[in-house]
């Protein structure tokens, strides 16, 4: 299913699916405040399809369950390292690190902090060169 025809109703499905109260994801799509169509608007069938569909996209597909990913990727490593190529070990070292990952055993990366420019740091950094 494609987006909503309004783009206002598809935000208002976009934030059902992120949990929101009707009420709440209605007002931030730029509606007024109503709270009865609001909750008429959610139990629609187009909105309502159409939250379902987004929530199975932010799912990955509809799945939670990890363990056959994970699975997939051991088996794809185990294979992986049988050429015994610079490659194929890449390939594995990677796959494994992906299922490591996956099963919680790596930290996520973090980004650095970033640090606030002063005005003079910023206009020395970017202002336009004579």
């Amino acid at each position: 299913m494609a987006a909503l025809h309004s783009p206002r109703r598809e935000a208002f499905a976009q934030g059902l699916a992120r949990g929101a109260a009707p009420v709440t994801a209605w007002q931030a799509a730029g509606f007024a405040r109503h709270m009865g169509r609001a909750n008429a608007a959610a139990a629609e069938k187009d909105v309502a399809a159409r939250v379902v569909e987004i929530a199975l996209e932010r799912a990955g597909g509809g799945s939670t369950d990890l363990a056959p990913l994970i699975d997939r990727c051991v088996a794809l490593a185990d294979t992986a390292g049988t050429f015994k190529t610079a490659a194929g070990m890449v390939a594995a070292r990677g796959l494994l690190a992906e299922a490591a990952r996956l099963k919680g055993l790596l930290p996520i990366p973090a980004s650095p902090p970033r640090r606030r420019l002063t005005t003079e740091e910023w206009v020395a950094e970017y202002a336009p060169k004579p």
